[in-house]
């Protein structure tokens, strides 16, 4: 048999191992030997001599150094280089250790250490940075969370997770109590500061990731000093002439961002981060590369090949990637035509193709692309000090050529899973070869075999653990959140990997009761949004296999052929109409077409959807954006659009279905509430912009509770959701109690309520306040009916249930008419004369409702709207009002527009306080009440825009022609195509370029109720208009204000 090791080597392996002794391994090989002979007549034969194993070139590093001492010994040489290039301007090395010493200190002031961990909960990418290094100095291993994140899942992660801190923001609501770490990212708050701490050691815990994990709970991967430090110096040997300036473009909860915001600090390098929307964003991307002399940057390969795509359709953007040297690629698996057709752009750029789980120090093997790669892309070859195994299912080495699993081993590897010793175990398993280093080998997951020249080949994945757009996706974590919703009976999700990215699938059976809407809301709430499946099947049962498993292949034969047959669609057109080359280009971008089925009804998403753009414009020579696509979704209305040139007008709406919207119905005759009793209040819309303020002027009355219905999976789920709404508008503890939150959901029957929680409200709540809806001016009548109008008319009979009940409801003063008739406050404008725009038509047919409500006694009161500014005090705006769009825009163009247009400028505090006071039982409203909350005198829109500020002072006004030249550049990024559906187009000239955009609401509109209310209530309406408009101007230039878009709908479901 062959020789399991010597003492020399248990010794050697004594130093390194982790978890397990070298005898006990130098056994445990003899076993496993022994029972190899036994299987299969013959000793185990070792990896390298049937060319199972590859192993890296064996570099020494030093022996106590870690990634602190790189960085560290770097600022001391370097301490007046660039470190950081950010969207408010740079930070020395200088910089960057005063502001990570001050997050240092803190995290030592409150006990953190070695061995201890540390919840980043804040996504801006600059304290991310700053907040890394400070707690490494402290000893403490950082944990990185996205705060988009369901509620309920950072609770569970960092209840498993046991932080001794958490640095940024508070941990939301039902998650472990931890003392809350400030970062602060400029240098002159901050005195100089060397806290003494006691220094991590190569062996210690640096960061863990959550990655998805097959029992529904995600796993928290642990990796070590030692690992990283030995990945940062590779990639120094191997890049150190590309890396000067580095773009950070990758998730912060993506273990790649590891190397892009660290490994350049370690060797003197800029990071750069970048100020843009998304990943999507290729304009601002590709801007940001040119500007800082960007030379190196990462992408998944599903990212990559959209950019590819666009940089061979637009060869006068090639330029601005003229200082790039290096482009790494990883997460999935790399398309080859993509990556050969970037190569023949960009000779200059070197592709690298990286592999390596989160498990294992981020990447443990690279290939550099190489014309030879035209058929497919080898992973590669392992780093230093890292070994690479193709094992079977015994754990026996593969001959070369045969596929097994892949194996890592070396420095590389990580500590296990933090808390889970028995997962830890089935993955980190005992090494029993003694030419390979390390006690323990991981078991990645991945089938690969080892090609005749020596180079790891990728082959597919051993469980149900996928790739979606680079993020690593266990659909065991996907079927577990699904079956959390009551009713559903079976769930099983695959992989369509028909069209040009992969799509998750969801079949599932379920009560009647439960709809296929109501299962993907469920998902958006349970799962991050690249968990969320794109397609959902119902069945009445799923297939099975003669073990009980699922059939999954019944179920992959079910999708391809419930998916509707492309050569069908294109054979009902005619040859080369346009129709069918748009089926032809469904079928390249979603893998299928359909003749009037709904693009996003057949999964389609927001990189499909920038896709088909990209593809319309290179077939038609026309430019869409995603907006475009909402109204023409269907093939036949996107041929139209082609036609036309320009977006579809809007639908009329039915008579007869107009008439049943209007129609209430008997309320019946019910007691009123008694004067001493007035009953809790019944907000509806709480996480929305308007309604977060109103909650919180509720708050502060504290005379009644407020119970908020908010659409979530449970009611601690919807208390999260307010929690969270509440501290992003700047509010604190005191607005955090006297409110409860209920899960519901205004689109349902009863509010999606059980009958016992209905019957609660109707006897208990004595005041609703209609603060939700979907406001969207962008979407047709039919498509906001549901919510404004039918969800509105179940409020209304909920008014009038057990006891009659006072509804105040949120409008707009857009349900004027078109030809300037005065809007008075008992003026409604004929439906044939109102704007074409849904919103405006929805909010007519409430008042309607609210109307007849009225006449039947119920005490009604319409509070309408124009545009609602941002707080008075905070500078705290609507990140989804056009006005803030378009302010935003102006900024990142750095000019702005001609404009002689005036908006409104109420701010939202003033709101809120009108319509908490509506609410009390002291102040009467009479059944019918209209208010018309419009300021005494509006803004010109040119003294928001000339107080915009940038580098080089105040933004210059250009013709809107090239105005919005420079807009329509920023395709693939939603906000701004959001602004680009609004604005005239170029055809308009005589037209203010804004006039979509603003609106003067105060032209024609009697105000004199809401101006007495204003002046009872003490507001001082109007009266400090300049400070308040500074006060945003100044909080939007600094902040970014992030709009959560997990889904192409430019709508606020509140």
């Amino acid at each position: 048999m062959q020789s399991t090791g010597t003492t020399k080597s248990c010794l050697r392996h004594c130093r390194y191992g982790i978890l397990r002794t070298a005898w006990e391994r130098c056994l445990r090989g003899v076993l496993r030997n022994t029972l190899t002979v036994a299987r299969t007549g013959r000793a185990r034969r070792s990896p390298a001599e049937v060319g199972a194993l590859l192993t890296g070139p064996v570099r020494p590093r030093p022996i106590d150094e870690t990634v602190v001492d790189l960085i560290d010994d770097t600022i001391r040489t370097h301490p007046d280089a660039v470190a950081i290039i950010h969207p408010a301007g740079t930070l020395t090395y200088r910089d960057v250790d005063r502001l990570a010493g001050a997050v240092t200190a803190d995290l030592l002031a409150v006990g953190a250490g070695r061995g201890d961990f540390v919840a980043l909960l804040l996504d801006d990418r600059v304290g991310l940075l700053v907040a890394m290094l400070g707690t490494m100095r402290s000893g403490a291993a950082f944990v990185p969370f996205d705060r988009a994140w369901p509620a309920l899942r950072q609770v569970r992660m960092l209840d498993g997770l046991s932080p001794v801190a958490a640095v940024g923001s508070h941990p939301p609501d039902g998650a472990p109590a931890v003392p809350v770490i400030g970062v602060r990212t400029d240098p002159a708050t901050v005195r100089v500061t060397s806290p003494a701490a006691d220094r991590p050691r190569p062996e210690d815990p640096i960061y863990a990731f959550f990655t998805s994990g097959s029992t529904g709970l995600p796993k928290c991967a642990v990796n070590l000093h030692h690992g990283l430090v030995n990945r940062f110096l590779s990639m120094t040997e191997r890049f150190a002439a590309d890396g000067g300036v580095v773009l950070q473009n990758s998730a912060h909860t993506f273990d790649s961002s590891i190397w892009q915001l660290l490994w350049p600090l370690t060797r003197g390098g800029t990071v750069v981060i970048p100020d843009r929307t998304g990943i999507l964003d290729f304009d601002a991307t590709l801007a940001q590369i040119h500007r800082h002399g960007v030379t190196m940057t990462d992408f998944v390969p599903s990212i990559f090949d959209l950019l590819v795509e666009r940089l061979q359709n637009r060869p006068q953007d090639r330029h601005l990637l003229a200082s790039m040297r290096q482009v790494f690629i990883g997460g999935e698996a790399a398309k080859p035509h993509a990556v050969q057709a970037f190569r023949r752009m960009f000779a200059q750029v070197r592709v690298t193709n990286t592999y390596g789980p989160t498990e294992a120090s981020i990447g443990s093997v690279f290939h550099a692309v190489s014309e030879d790669d035209r058929q497919v892309i080898p992973l590669g070859l392992p780093l230093p000090n890292t070994s690479v195994l193709i094992l079977d299912e015994h754990g026996d080495p593969t001959p070369r050529g045969e596929i097994g699993e892949i194996h890592l081993a070396g420095v590389c590897l990580g500590a296990g899973y933090h808390g889970d010793a028995e997962r830890t175990r089935q993955v980190f398993v005992p090494n029993p070869y003694d030419e390979v280093p390390g006690d323990l080998l991981y078991r990645t997951g991945d089938f690969g075999w080892v090609r005749e020249d020596g180079l790891l080949m990728f082959s597919g994945r051993r469980d149900a653990q996928v790739q979606i757009t680079g993020v690593r996706v266990d659909l065991g974590e996907i079927e577990y959140a699904l079956t959390t919703l009551p009713g559903v009976q079976q769930v099983k999700v695959v992989v369509d990997e028909a069209g040009a990215t992969a799509m998750l699938v969801c079949f599932y059976s379920a009560e009647r009761g439960v709809t296929e809407e109501a299962l993907r809301e469920h998902a958006r709430a349970a799962l991050p949004a690249a968990l969320v499946p794109g397609r959902f099947v119902r069945l009445a049962t799923l297939p099975l296999l003669s073990n009980g498993k699922v059939d999954q292949e019944r179920l992959r034969r079910r999708l391809a052929g419930a998916a509707p047959r492309a050569a069908d669609t294109e054979a009902a057109y005619p040859p080369e109409s346009v129709e069918a080359r748009i089926a032809q280009i469904w079928t390249r971008v979603l893998g299928f077409s359909a003749y009037d089925d709904d693009f996003y009804c057949l999964g389609g998403t927001s990189l499909g959807a920038a896709r088909l753009a990209v593809e319309f414009e290179r077939t038609f020579g026309i430019r869409l954006d995603v907006r475009d696509l909402i109204r023409a979704a269907t093939i036949p209305a996107q041929a139209e659009l082609v036609r036309r040139g320009r977006p579809l007008p809007p639908p009329d709406v039915a008579p007869h279905e107009l008439a049943s919207d209007l129609r209430l119905g008997e309320l019946g005759r019910v007691r009123v509430r008694r004067p001493d009793d007035p009953g809790a209040i019944l907000l509806v819309g709480a996480t929305g912009f308007i309604g977060t303020h109103v909650l919180a002027a509720l708050s502060a009355q504290g005379d009644r509770p407020v119970v908020c219905l908010v659409r979530a999976t449970d009611h601690e789920a919807a208390r999260h959701r307010v929690t969270a709404a509440l501290t992003a508008a700047g509010y604190g503890p005191a607005e955090l109690i006297g409110w409860s939150a209920l899960a519901g959901d205004l689109d349902q029957p009863h509010l999606g309520l059980m009958a016992a929680d209905w019957r609660r409200l109707c006897r208990q709540v004595g005041t609703i306040v209609d603060a939700g809806g979907r406001v969207d001016t962008l979407r047709d009548y039919a498509d906001l009916r549901t919510t404004n109008v039918h969800g509105l008319r179940t409020l209304i009979h909920l008014a009038g249930a057990h006891v009659r009940k006072r509804i105040i409801s949120l409008s707009t003063t857009t349900v004027r008419d078109v030809h300037g008739t005065p809007l008075a406050e008992s003026f409604l404008a004929p439906w044939s004369t109102l704007p074409a725009d849904g919103y405006s038509q929805s909010k007519w047919v409430g008042e309607q409702l609210l109307r007849a409500a009225a006449e039947q006694g119920v005490p009604t009161a319409v509070v309408r709207l124009g545009e609602v500014a941002a707080h008075s005090r905070t500078g705290h705006a609507n990140p989804r009002s056009s006005v803030t769009m378009i302010l935003r825009l102006c900024l990142r163009l750095g000019v702005r527009p001609p404009t002689r247009l005036h908006v409104d400028w109420t701010p939202v505090d003033v709101v809120a306080r009108m319509v908490a006071a509506l609410t009390e039982p002291r102040h009467p409203v009479p059944p019918g009440t209209v208010l018309n909350v419009v300021a005494p005198a509006s803004v010109p829109v040119t003294d928001l825009l000339s107080r915009l500020r940038a580098d080089a002072g105040a933004l210059p006004e250009i013709p809107y022609d090239r105005f919005l030249d420079r807009a329509a550049d920023l395709v693939g990024d939603d906000e701004t195509a959001r602004c680009l559906a609004v604005l005239r187009p170029r055809s308009a000239a005589a037209t203010d370029a804004l006039a979509g955009v603003c609106h003067d609401a105060l032209v024609g509109t009697d105000t004199i109720r809401a101006a007495r209310m204003a002046r009872d209530l003490g507001l001082g309406w109007g009266t400090s208009r300049d400070r308040e408009i500074d006060t945003m101007i100044d909080r939007l230039t600094r902040t970014s204000l992030s709009v959560n878009r997990p889904h192409l709908s430019t709508a606020t479901v509140q």
